[in-house]
């Protein structure tokens, strides 16, 4: 990982607002010399050592002015520096969240939400700020360099033994960077872990309560809370020991420049003025030291950062780049979002048949997937897939689909589809998973998810969801609040919600998994009948065990094991394979679990 990369990009994504924070920041550590020097004459016209003819009241009112041009710089600074800041900030969640969007939709994120929600928040703002650091470290170098310069010519001897002390202070912080990175990647997952414990409690209190496991609830949460405050404690109590050494290294260097000057000064060598001088800029020329050792502990968080949001970036998917991080894209900050892109169905979108060649796909560290499915799809039929639990039915859907990661070739209207992901979506192909989700929203905003609002197709598809009477009997009806915040739907109700959701988008292929597993009997008889009214100009990839589907699918696929055990229609399967025979007299429990 090349940070001076990364931190390079990061300039380029707001040059003018990066050049105007390095600019206020350079003015406003540039301003103290001159009132350094306007200090020493100030002094100097007290002791009646004068150099230069200069009334003494000009040099106040020069002194005066210095500092309120620092205050108004510093005031600029810190206005630009936050506009970078934030917009650096948003750059990063932006490019991580399009990342876990990028991962195969049936994945879930690499890390647990907590862990996921400290790389947001925690090592977002430590890159974002990272490029800042170094301007203002590159400041403190010209400003400290300059101040060398000037304390030289004053008296090189004093210079030089109050400079020896802050070697120390590097040599100290570069042999315990690894250390300083540890500590902090440590604080960092134990936050995560106490982040996703307090999801977790808030999201099971029933289970909890249910269960009267508050003790070994709290019990656990007081351990995870522990191991997060000694990782804490370690991190702070590190980075206090060494801002306690650069600071006893500060009191070394000013004692050493009082021992030494003593004799200058009563010499008359070294003047009131030279003293007043060597104490304002050893004070500045302290903190760059100071900051120097702070700035290289920082570049070691920083990379600990960015590897830890490149990694939630890429999650399981190696071709993305790692450069991804931080690339540059729109962030709407004074603009409107631009309006959702509604795909148009074309004349090559529509379904004829589909065709699938030796489809596999096999689970990371294990032995469950599917291997060589083989079948087609024609315009106007049903195909149901079944089988045992755990058999792969779910797993071929999503690997149909592109939710999942697979080999083998899938045509479309006999022409091979390079990008499934990209391709099975309306209007080609809508899907409804098992436990589908709904967003804490309206009704309407749940089935329209930003399509444009169309009276006469939403209401068809709620019609044909059978979702019209639970409709009737909310009192706000499509402006009902529902999902975790809002009004709790049961199981039935969420997968008929999610059904009318994918008929809304009117596409040409419809897959369901397992739909009506938590429909009652009528329900569910009502609405496959309003589904399959239809049929002619509707294709279904269903995922069922209910004999009401397949005694109406034109070709039924059985999975036994991940592999293709016997398709057909339900007549001729019956007679010929035993597995379907089995299934239809309910030998083995079926659930939607695969």
């Amino acid at each position: 990982m090349n940070l001076t990369r990364y931190m390079i990009e990061s300039i380029r994504f707001k040059p003018v607002v990066f050049f105007f924070v390095w600019f206020t920041s350079f003015t406003f550590f540039i301003t103290p010399l001159i009132g350094a020097l306007t200090v020493r004459e100030i002094f100097n016209h007290l002791e009646g050592v004068i150099e230069f003819e200069v009334d003494i009241w000009l040099l106040v009112l020069i002194l005066l002015v210095v500092n309120i041009f620092q205050i108004i710089f510093d005031v600029f600074w810190a206005l630009l520096m936050n506009i970078f800041f934030m917009s650096m900030r948003l750059l990063f969640r932006r490019n991580m969240m399009n990342g876990l969007y990028t991962q195969y939709g049936a994945s879930s994120p690499p890390y647990s939400p907590g862990e996921a929600i400290s790389r947001f928040r925690l090592d977002a703002e430590e890159a974002s700020y990272f490029p800042i650091a170094m301007a203002d470290l590159l400041n403190f170098f010209i400003f400290g360099f300059i101040a060398f310069l000037i304390m030289l010519t004053i008296n090189s001897e004093v210079t030089f033994f109050i400079f020896l002390p802050f070697v120390v202070v590097i040599v100290l912080v570069n042999a315990f960077r690894r250390r300083v990175a540890h500590y902090r990647s440590e604080r960092r997952k134990a936050t995560g872990e106490v982040t996703s414990a307090i999801r977790e409690i808030f999201s099971s209190i029933q289970s909890v309560k249910v269960n009267t496991a508050e003790k070994n609830m709290l019990e656990h949460f007081e351990q995870i809370n522990n191991k997060r405050a000694q990782a804490a404690i370690k991190d702070e109590f590190f980075g206090s020991l060494l801002r306690a050494t650069r600071t006893l290294i500060v009191f070394l260097a000013t004692g050493i420049m009082f021992l030494m000057i003593s004799r200058p000064m009563l010499a008359k060598e070294f003047t009131i003025g030279d003293f007043a001088l060597f104490q304002y800029l050893l004070n500045w020329v302290t903190g760059f030291i100071s900051y120097m050792g702070e700035s290289i502990a920082r570049y070691h968080r920083t990379t600990v950062s960015y590897g830890r949001m490149t990694k939630l970036m890429k999650g399981t998917m190696k071709d993305i780049p790692e450069k991804n991080i931080v690339k540059h894209s729109p962030l709407y900050l004074k603009t409107a979002y631009p309006p959702r892109t509604i795909v148009e169905k074309q004349s090559t979108d529509y379904l004829e048949n589909i065709t699938i060649r030796n489809l596999s796909c096999q689970y990371p560290d294990s032995d469950k997937g599917i291997q060589n499915i083989s079948f087609e799809l024609n315009r106007g039929t049903l195909t149901v897939v079944t089988g045992r639990v755990g058999s792969g039915k779910s797993t071929l859907l999503k690997a149909f689909l592109g939710l999942l990661p697979s080999t083998g070739s899938i045509q479309w209207n006999n022409h091979e589809i390079s990008d499934t992901t990209e391709f099975f979506r309306p209007p080609r192909a809508a899907y409804t998973p098992q436990v589908p989700n709904l967003f804490s929203d309206t009704i309407k905003e749940n089935l329209l998810l930003g399509m444009p609002e169309n009276p006469d197709r939403m209401n068809s598809a709620i019609d044909l969801a059978v979702f019209q009477k639970d409709l009737e009997d909310v009192e706000d009806g499509l402006n009902t609040i529902v999902g975790p915040k809002g009004k709790k739907l049961s199981g039935g109700q969420q997968q008929r919600l999610a059904a009318a959701r994918m008929l809304v988008k009117e596409s040409e292929l419809k897959v369901f998994d397992d739909l009506s597993s938590a429909l009652d009997v009528e329900t569910e008889k009502v609405f496959w009948e309003r589904m399959f009214c239809n049929k002619e100009d509707n294709t279904f990839l269903v995922v069922s065990h209910k004999p009401l589907v397949l005694q109406e699918a034109d070709k039924i696929i059985i999975l036994k094991k991940g592999n293709l055990e016997a398709s057909g229609n339900l007549e001729t399967l019956l007679e010929t394979s035993s597995e379907m025979r089995r299934l239809w007299e309910g030998k083995v429990e079926n659930n939607n679990h695969n």
